[in-house]
């Protein structure tokens, strides 16, 4: 997603919330690995869309915003101490 490539990946996880809209979903079985491959292969215009819409996605998961997360967890359980 970070380079613009399309990705395709299972709704297992949290692979669903980190992809939301912006990749193609598949069930974790060769034939829909491979059926979903072939749907991107011969739709250049939803590969550009998905790489374009992953990119931005990606854009979203930086260091600095997973260590504003974590601080604010972390005050929001200090706070929850003193309770």
């Amino acid at each position: 997603m970070a380079c613009g490539a399309p990705v395709l990946t299972t709704h297992r996880t949290s692979l669903p919330e980190v992809g939301g809209d912006a990749v193609a979903y598949t069930e974790p079985d060769a034939t829909s690995i491979q059926d979903g491959l072939r749907a991107l292969i011969d739709d250049p215009v939803r590969r550009e869309a998905l790489g374009t819409a992953g990119h931005a996605r990606a854009q979203e998961f930086s260091w600095a915003a997973s260590a504003e997360a974590h601080l604010a967890s972390y005050l929001r359980a200090a706070g929850q101490r003193d309770e």
